[in-house]
Order: C-alpha cells, then structure tokens, then sequence
C-alpha cells in the first residue's frame, strides 16, 4: 500500500500487506522476551563461572602458598625447638654455676654457723637445758629483743589471753543456751586459761632464765651471730644473682650453638620470604594462566552466545520498533486500535475474500453490523 493512501479505502492487498505488519511485530516482540530470558540465564551462567573460576584460583594459590610457607615454618619450629632445648640447658648451667658460686662464696659463713649451732648444743648440755631453750620461740618470749620479736610476743599474748580461752570455752560440754550461766562460765574459762598460762610462764622463765641467765645470754649472743651470718649469706646471693658477668659459669660453648641455631632460622625465614616473594611475583601468575587455561574457553563460548543473544534481541527490537511505529501512523490512526489485532484482521480479510466489500472500510463497516 502506498504511505499516502488512506488503509480505509485500500483493498483486500492492503488488508493483507497490514497483517504482515502485524504479525511480524508479534512475532518480533515474542522473541524478543525469549531473548531477553535467554539473555539473563546466559548472564547468571556467565558470572558463576567466573565468580567459580575466581574462587577457584584464589584457594589455589592460597593452598599453594600456605603449602611452601608450612614447609618452611616446620623446618623454623625445630630449630626453636632446638634453641629452647640449648636455652633451658644453658638455664640450669647457670644456675648450677649460680649455686656453686654461692656455695662457695658463702663457704666459710656456712661453716662459721655449724660451729656457732654445734656451740649452742655443747652450752644447752653443758647448762642442763632442753633444746627447746635454744629455739627461737623461746628467745622471743623469754628475752625479747627487736621490733619482730615484740611483734611476735604481742601476737602470742593476743592468741593466750583472747583466743585460747574462747575455743577451750567453745569445746567444753556444758549448755551455752542459759545467759548468766554461760557467762559466768565464760569468765571463769578465761580467768582460769589465762591464769594457766601466766603460771606456765613463770614457771618456765624460774626453771631456765632465772637459773641459768648467764648461760642462755650467751646462747643469744652466739644466735645472734648466726643470724648476722645469714644476714650476710642472703646479701651475697642476692649480690651474685645480680651479677651480670657471666663469664665465671663458663657458658661459651652454648652461647655458640645457641646463636649457630639462631642464624640458622634467620637463613631459613630469608629463605622463606624469598620463596613467597617468587611465588607472589612469578609462580602464582603461572598457577592463574594454568587454570585460565582450562576454565576460560568455556566462559569465551558462553559469552560470545551472550553477545549474539543480545545483538539479535537489539535487531529485533528494532523491527518491533519500527513494526510498531507503522502500525500507529498508518493504520491505528485510521481504524482504530480495536482493529489492529489479528483475529480482527482475519475477520475483514475473509469478508473481502468473499466479495462482500471491496474497500477496508466498507469491511469494517460490514463486521460492525455483523457483530
């Protein structure tokens, strides 16, 4: 049909030229939905692939690396096992050469002090004293002197007049329920317990420090000289401790081999990080390429499918463009939408094949009075 003819006066060819429009846009239209559905499918497929083959080389080259870095942190592991075991081995050197030291140092004090106890010993038999007079404990209480042993007497008097009277009370079988009697019983347990006490006291001061002040002053004096001598064994250890010079304990054999062992896992953790620049640089692009190789053809062919779909989409959405763009100009425009789809179509068409009109208009008119 002609563009400058009306299609209302047009005959059966023109009805049927207007059908080919309008099938082809239909048919276009259909598939361009396929296409577009067949477009995302090949997308999703697409990036599957990829995002597989991305992760697939990143675990690669991951399990790659850890596998030459586990190699070379095994090999560092025995060598600091090695270099604990010289250290440790060098500790107890030490601190035997430590000990050995001190022993010595602390040789002639130490002997001093088995003297001074063996002195002790021959006085407390000489005075006819039980040892116990030679104890500390005893020195506290009987002839206290200095600030701990004025601080033990007080704690010792605080236990004997307080403390030991409430727990013999606590442990006696009688009936604490009844307030006045208890009470009574109370005090009587405490005059009773710290009178015991005193008495005890007295007794043992009369029995040994009245008796023999002299022989038991002496003791303490000879006690105090040990103590002096302890004073001075604990400054030296504490003095030899602190030394830093080493050299006494003879330890240069493992000072050797303990940095022999230290530059041996310098080397290997050089070598380490050589062998992970190698691989980050050289090897890994190689372990890409390898699984490129074999992953990639398939994702190519993929994609090449994905731009033919697309182009052949766009083509067809351009005839469903201009297909669509026909039929408003030149026909919709003059019959109306209502006549543009096939069923319609077919119906004027069969009306004309029948001689019953000979223009598309009267056809129309026609099917209206029909219908």
């Amino acid at each position: 049909m002609d563009e400058n003819n009306n299609v209302l006066t047009g005959d059966i060819a023109a009805l049927r030229q207007f059908r080919d429009v309008v099938d082809r846009n239909i048919n276009s239209t259909n598939q361009v939905e396929n296409l577009k559905n067949e477009e995302k499918r090949l997308d999703k497929e697409i990036n599957s692939n990829k995002k597989t083959l991305k992760d697939n080389i990143d675990s690669t080259v991951k399990s790659r690396r850890n596998d030459i870095a586990s190699k070379y942190d095994s090999e560092i592991g025995k060598e600091e096992d090695r270099l604990k075991k010289i250290k440790d081995k060098r500790s107890k050197a030490k601190e035997k050469g430590v000990k050995e030291r001190i022993t010595e140092e602390t040789a002639e004090l130490t002997a001093q002090n088995k003297e001074l106890k063996g002195n002790i010993r021959t006085a407390l038999k000489g005075e006819r004293l039980p040892r116990f007079c030679g104890s500390s404990f005893y020195f506290a209480l009987f002839f206290t002197k200095g600030a701990s042993e004025v601080f033990f007497c007080g704690l010792m008097m605080i236990l004997m007049c307080f403390v030991l009277p409430g727990a013999v009370y606590y442990l006696l079988p009688v009936n604490k329920d009844n307030g006045f009697t208890s009470k009574v019983i109370l005090a009587a347990t405490y005059f009773v317990v710290i009178i015991l006490m005193v008495f005890i006291y007295l007794l043992i001061a009369g029995k040994t420090k009245k008796k023999h002040e002299d022989g038991l002053k002496n003791i303490r004096q000879l006690r105090e000289r040990i103590q002096g001598n302890n004073r001075q064994v604990r400054k030296i250890t504490r003095a030899i401790r602190k030394d830093n010079n080493e050299e006494v304990y003879e330890l240069g054999d493992f000072d050797a081999r303990i940095k022999e062992v230290e530059d041996e896992i310098k080397r290997i953790s050089d070598e380490k990080e050589k062998a992970l620049l190698n691989f980050d640089e050289n090897i890994s692009n190689d372990i890409v390429k390898e699984i490129e190789s074999k992953e990639m053809p398939r994702i190519n062919d993929l994609q090449k499918e994905y731009d033919e779909t697309v182009s052949q989409k766009e083509s067809l959405e351009e005839i469903v463009k201009e297909t669509s763009l026909k039929i408003s100009s030149e026909y919709e425009a003059y019959i109306g939408k209502e006549y543009t789809n096939l069923e319609r179509i077919d119906a004027l068409i069969k009306i004309m094949e029948n001689g019953q009109a000979q223009t598309v208009s009267q056809a129309i008119d026609l099917y209206k009075r029909q219908s």
